[in-house]
C-alpha cells in the first residue's frame, strides 16, 4: 500500500513539473478547453491516466457548463474502476445535455459495479439513440437491480418488454434466462448460461451469474472454477475477488485464498473478514501467534461470530496463552454442542487459570471419551481438591475413571480416589502396575499407597516384586528396608540399604533411610553423624536438616541446627520450604515471634505451599495478633476457599468478632462443595448464636450418639434448649461444656441457665468462682460486678477497679464505677472517672448524666446544667437521666422550661411516673 501511494506522489510530481515546464515555455500563456481536451486524450493513449485526469478537471474549470469533458472524463474514471466518481461525471454530462445514448451505457455500467441498485432502477434502458444491444445490456442491469431491491413485480414487467428486443446479444441470452431465476428454477437457469458461457466465454456478467448460479446448485467445485476464470479476467473486481477468496476459505482451498486474501488486505488491512480469512489461514499452517493477531483485529473491528473465537481460542491455546483462549472460547462455549473440542480447550485453559470451579462447569458437558479426557479430568479432580472443593473432585475422579486406560491414567485415578478416601483407589494403582510393571513412577505410587494405608505386607510383596523386575534400582531397597524397620528386623534393614548403597537412583533416601535405622537401634551419636555428614555436602537439604534437628532437639540442643537453617536462608532467603523449616523450629523451640517474624517476610499467594499459610496462621492465633491472622487467613481463602484449615481460621476470627451471620454464611459456601461434619458442626454454633433453634436441631439431631456426647456440642445443645426456653434440659449439658473449657462463653451460658432456673445464689456463687479461677476473662468480671452492685456495693468497686487495670479504656466500667465512687460520696474520684469515659464517648448521655449528678452533689449546678443543656437537643432513650435534667431546672427554679420538658415526652415506666408525681409534690408545678 506504501508503494503504491509512492508511485501515485512520483506521477503526480512529474505531473506538476511538465505543467510548470509548460507555463515557462509558452511565456505564462492561458491553455484553451480544447487545447486542455486535446492534452487529456492525449495522455489516454499513452495510457498516462493521472495526467489525463489533470486535464480534464482543468478544462472543466474553464468551462463548467460544457458536457463532453464531463462526459470523457467520467468514461476515464470508468476504465479506471473509480465508479463512484464515474457516476458524478456521467451524471453532470447527461444534466448538461450529452447525448442519453452515449451516458446510459456508461453509467449503468457504473451504477452495477458500485452497487447503486436504486440509481440503476431508475435509468431509462430505452433512450432515444441507443442501440438494441445497448438497450439490452443497461435492461440487464436494470432487471438486476430491481431483483435485488426486491421489487418483483416491476422486474416482471421489465422482463416482459425487454424480451421483446430483437438482438442476438449475449444479453438478451441474459434477459431470457432470468425468467427461470425469477421462477425459482434455478437448474433451467443454469443450463441456459452454461450456453451462454460458450456463446461468450469471458463476458462477465455471463461468468458472475453462472457461478452464483453453481453456488446454488450446491456446485462448488464448478463456482470455484468459473471464479478462478473470472478473476483473471477482470482482476480489478474487488467484490468479486473477495467472493472467490471466500469460497476458497469455505471449501478449505487455504493456499490459492492467501494470495488473494493478502493482495486485498493491502487495500485495507483492518477489514474484519479478511483479517478472519487470514487468520484461519494461518492457524491452518500452524502460525498460532500471527493467527491469532489478525484475528483480533478482526474483532476489534466488528467481527465477532463463532468462527473466529472458536479459531482464536484455538490458536491462542496452542501458544499456551490461556488467558487468550479462555476468553474468546468463553464466549461461544453457550453455543458449542456438548463434547465439542472447543469445551475441552476451555477447560484446560481455565484450569491453568486456577478458575477450577468454571472448569467443572464446562466438563460436565463432555463425554470423556477422547484419549486426552482421562488427565483432563484428573487435572480437574486434583485441583479442586486442593481448593477444597470435595464433592467437585469426586465428580471429576467418576468421570476419569470413565475415560482411564493407559497406566499413567490409572496410576493417576488410584491416587485421586486414596485422596477422596475412596479404597477402591489402590484396585486402579495395581491395575496401572500389572500394565506397566517397568514403570517407577506407578510402582512408587503403589509402594506409597500400600504403606499409607497400613497394609505393610502388601508392600511388600510389591516391594519384592518390583526389585527382581528392577535389579538396578535402588528405590525397591529403600522401601524393602523402610517395610523391614516396620517389623523392627533391623538386621535385613542393614542388609537392604547396603545394597541400595551400590546401587544407582536413590542415594538421598539411602541416607535419610539409614539414619531412621540408627534412630531405631538408639544409636543417636552415629546417627548425628551420618546426616552431618551428609549435610556437609548437601547444607540446604530440608529432609536432612529435619532429621538432624529432631536428634538435637532430643538433647536440648536444637539451637545449633537454628544456627546451621538461618545461615543456610541467608543464602538463599527465596528458599520457602527452608524458611517454613526454620520458622516451624522456631515454634518447636518456643519462640513464636520468631516464627511469625520470618513468615512475615512471605505474603502467600497459590504457589506457596500449605505448610507456610497453616503454620503461620497458628503462630499469629498463639501470640494473639487478631488483625495479622484476620488478613492471613482472608488471603488464604481468597486462594483456597474450600481449604479446611483457611475455612476454620476465618470462622474463628468471625466468632471472636460475633459476626455469627458471616461465619454461618462462609459455612454454607463450603459446604456446598465439601461435606464435613466440622464445619457442619460450626454451622449449628452459629445458629445457635444467632438464637436460630430449628436449622440447629436438625443438625445436631443427624449427629452419632459419640458426637453428641462432645463437650462442644453439648455446649451447643444448652444453648438450643435455653432458646427453646428449656433450661432445665440444658443445665447438664452446659456443665459438661465448661469443664471442658471454662471460657467466658460457657461461664455465662451457666450463669444463664442458673438465673432461668430460680438459682440466683448458685449462679452468683458460680461466677464469683469463674471470676476468680480466670481473672483475664473481661466479660464475666463485669457480669459479676453488675450483680454485686445491688450485693454488695464496696465489691462491685474492688471488681470494676480490678478490670479497670487491665482495661484502662473499657468505657462501661469508667462509667460504671464513676457512679458507684458518686454513690459513696467520693467526688473527686467519681469526676475523674466521669471525665475519662466522657473523653471515650462525649456523646454518651448517661456518662454525661453521672458527671452531672457528680457536679450537683459538689454544689456546682450551673455545670451540671450546661452539661444537660448538650444532650437536650438529642434523643435520651433513659427516662431517668431525662428527669435528672428535669429536676434540676426545678432546683435552679427554671419551672416553665421543666413543664415544658415534661409535657414534650412520653414517660412509660412505672418508676418515671412514680418521680413525676413526686416533683410535682415537691415543688408545686
Amino acid at each position: 500500500m506504501n508503494k503504491k501511494s509512492s508511485h501515485r506522489f512520483v506521477k503526480r510530481a512529474s505531473v506538476a513539473a511538465m505543467l510548470l515546464s509548460s507555463l515557462i515555455l509558452t511565456g505564462c500563456g492561458e491553455k484553451s478547453m480544447e487545447a486542455h481536451l486535446e492534452d487529456a486524450r492525449a495522455y489516454v493513449q499513452k495510457q498516462r491516466v493521472d495526467a489525463a485526469i489533470v486535464e480534464y478537471k482543468s478544462a472543466i474549470q474553464l468551462k463548467p457548463d460544457v458536457a463532453q469533458p464531463r462526459f470523457e472524463l467520467g468514461r476515464l474514471y470508468l476504465q479506471s474502476n473509480n465508479y463512484v466518481a464515474a457516476e458524478k461525471e456521467l451524471n453532470k454530462a447527461l444534466e448538461l445535455g450529452y447525448a442519453a445514448s452515449e451516458v446510459i451505457p456508461l453509467l449503468s455500467v457504473a451504477y452495477q459495479q458500485s452497487g447503486a441498485e436504486t440509481a440503476l432502477a431508475g435509468v431509462d434502458y430505452r433512450a432515444e439513440g441507443m442501440t438494441v444491444v445497448e438497450s439490452a445490456e443497461v435492461g440487464f442491469y436494470k432487471l438486476q437491480a430491481l431483483v435485488q431491491l426486491e421489487k418483483f413485480n416491476d422486474a416482471e414487467a421489465l422482463l416482459s418488454d425487454l424480451m421483446t428486443l430483437d438482438t442476438e446479444s449475449v444479453y438478451k441470452g441474459l434477459i431470457d434466462s432470468y425468467q427461470y431465476i425469477l421462477d425459482k428454477d434455478y437448474q433451467s437457469a443454469l443450463t441456459a448460461t452454461e450456453a451462454l458461457q460458450e456463446q461468450a466465454p469471458q463476458n462477465k456478467d455471463v461468468l458472475l451469474q453462472l457461478a452464483r448460479l453453481y453456488l446454488l446448485a450446491g456446485q462448488q467445485e464448478q463456482a470455484l472454477g468459473v471464479y478462478e476464470d473470472y478473476v483473471s479476467a477482470f482482476p480489478n473486481d474487488l467484490t468479486s475477488k473477495f467472493a472467490f477468496a471466500a469460497l476458497l476459505i469455505e471449501q478449505r482451498e487455504l493456499g490459492k485464498a492467501e494470495p488473494i486474501v493478502d493482495d486485498l488486505l493491502t487495500l485495507n488491512n483492518t477489514h474484519p473478514l479478511l483479517n478472519t480469512f487470514k487468520g484461519i489461514i494461518e492457524s491452518a499452517n500452524g502460525n498460532y501467534a500471527q493467527a491469532l493477531d489478525y484475528l483480533e483485529v478482526a474483532i476489534q473491528n466488528g467481527r465477532s461470530d463463532q468462527i473466529v473465537r472458536l479459531v482464536a481460542g484455538f490458536s491462542a491455546y496452542q501458544i499456551q496463552d490461556f488467558e487468550a483462549a479462555q476468553r474468546h472460547l468463553a464466549m461461544i462455549a453457550s453455543t458449542l454442542p456438548d463434547n465439542h473440542p472447543g469445551l475441552r480447550m476451555l477447560a484446560d485453559s481455565m484450569l491453568q487459570l486456577g478458575e477450577n470451579d468454571e472448569a467443572l462447569e464446562v466438563l460436565n458437558r463432555v463425554e470423556g471419551q477422547a484419549n486426552a479426557d482421562a488427565a483432563l479430568f484428573s487435572k480437574a479432580s486434583y485441583q479442586l481438591l486442593k481448593e477444597g472443593n470435595v464433592i467437585g473432585a469426586q465428580q471429576m475422579a467418576e468421570r476419569s475413571e470413565t475415560a482411564s486406560s493407559s497406566p499413567e491414567d490409572l496410576a493417576r485415578l488410584g491416587v485421586l480416589q486414596l485422596s477422596l478416601n475412596d479404597i477402591d483407589g489402590l484396585v486402579k494403582i495395581e491395575e496401572a502396575v500389572q500394565q506397566a510393571p517397568e514403570s517407577t513412577t506407578t510402582q512408587n505410587t503403589l509402594l506409597r499407597a500400600y504403606l499409607a494405608t497400613g497394609q505393610i505386607d502388601k508392600a511388600k510383596v510389591a516391594a519384592t516384586e518390583w526389585r527382581e523386575q528392577s535389579p538396578e534400582l535402588a528405590l525397591p531397597m529403600v522401601y524393602l528396608a523402610n517395610i523391614a524397620m516396620e517389623e523392627e528386623d533391623y538386621t535385613s534393614a542393614e542388609g537392604y540399604l547396603a545394597k541400595a548403597a551400590t546401587l544407582e537412583g536413590a542415594q538421598n533416601e539411602v541416607v535419610y533411610a539409614r539414619t531412621k535405622l540408627l534412630i531405631l537401634q538408639e544409636k543417636r551419636d552415629q546417627a548425628i553423624a551420618q546426616i552431618k555428614q551428609f549435610i556437609d555436602g548437601q547444607p540446604a537439604d530440608v529432609q536432612a536438616i529435619t532429621l538432624w534437628y529432631a536428634l538435637e532437639a532430643s538433647q536440648q540442643n536444637g539451637d545449633t541446627v537454628i544456627q546451621h537453617a538461618t545461615k543456610q536462608l541467608n543464602r538463599d532467603k527465596d528458599n520457602i520450604m527452608l524458611r517454613i523449616l526454620l520458622s516451624r523450629m522456631y515454634a518447636m523451640s518456643g519462640d513464636l515471634d520468631k516464627t511469625v517474624s520470618l513468615l512475615s517476610e512471605v505474603e502467600g499467594d497459590e504457589t506457596t505451599p500449605m505448610a507456610f499459610w497453616n503454620l503461620k496462621g497458628q503462630a499469629l492465633v498463639a501470640t494473639n495478633k487478631v488483625e495479622e491472622a484476620k488478613a492471613l487467613f482472608e488471603r488464604w481463602v481468597e486462594f483456597y476457599p474450600q481449604d479446611k484449615n483457611a475455612v476454620l481460621g476465618m470462622l474463628l476470627i468471625f466468632d471472636s468478632q460475633k459476626n455469627y451471620r458471616q461465619g454461618l454464611s462462609m459455612a454454607d459456601k463450603v459446604l456446598a462443595k465439601r461435606p464435613d461434619p466440622q464445619i457442619r458442626l460450626l454451622k449449628a454454633y452459629f445458629h445457635s448464636m444467632l438464637g436460630q433453634s430449628q436449622p440447629a436441631w436438625s443438625i445436631i439431631d443427624n449427629l452419632s450418639n459419640e458426637a453428641k456426647r462432645l463437650p462442644f456440642v453439648r455446649g451447643v445443645i444448652a444453648r438450643l434448649y435455653v432458646i427453646d426456653k428449656r433450661p432445665e434440659q440444658a443445665l447438664d449439658h452446659a456443665q459438661a461444656a465448661y469443664e471442658a473449657t471454662p471460657n467466658a462463653d460457657n461461664a455465662l451460658l451457666m450463669v444463664a441457665i442458673l438465673e432461668m432456673t430460680d438459682k440466683a445464689g448458685e449462679a452468683y456463687a458460680f461466677l464469683a468462682t469463674h471470676v476468680e479461677n480466670k481473672p483475664n476473662d473481661i466479660r464475666s468480671a463485669m457480669l459479676l460486678a453488675e450483680r454485686q452492685i445491688n450485693r454488695d456495693r464496696k465489691q462491685a468497686i474492688g471488681t470494676y477497679e480490678t478490670i479497670l487495670e487491665k482495661t484502662s479504656d473499657n468505657f462501661v466500667v469508667l462509667n460504671n464505677l464513676a457512679y458507684l465512687k458518686f454513690k459513696e460520696n467520693e467526688l473527686e474520684e467519681a469526676q475523674n472517672l466521669a471525665n475519662k469515659a466522657i473523653a471515650l464517648q462525649p456523646e454518651n448521655a448517661d456518662a454525661i448524666d453521672t458527671l452531672a449528678q457528680v457536679l450537683i452533689a459538689k454544689g456546682e449546678k450551673q455545670e451540671a446544667l450546661s452539661l444537660y443543656e448538650e444532650i437536650a437537643t438529642r434523643p435520651i432513650a433513659n427516662e431517668e437521666v431525662y428527669l435528672n435534667h428535669v429536676e434540676l431546672l426545678l432546683e435552679l427554679d427554671k419551672d416553665s422550661l421543666a413543664k415544658r420538658r415534661l409535657s414534650s415526652r412520653e414517660f412509660k415506666q412505672k418508676v418515671s411516673l412514680v418521680r413525676i408525681e413526686s416533683l410535682k409534690t415537691t415543688y408545686g408545678i
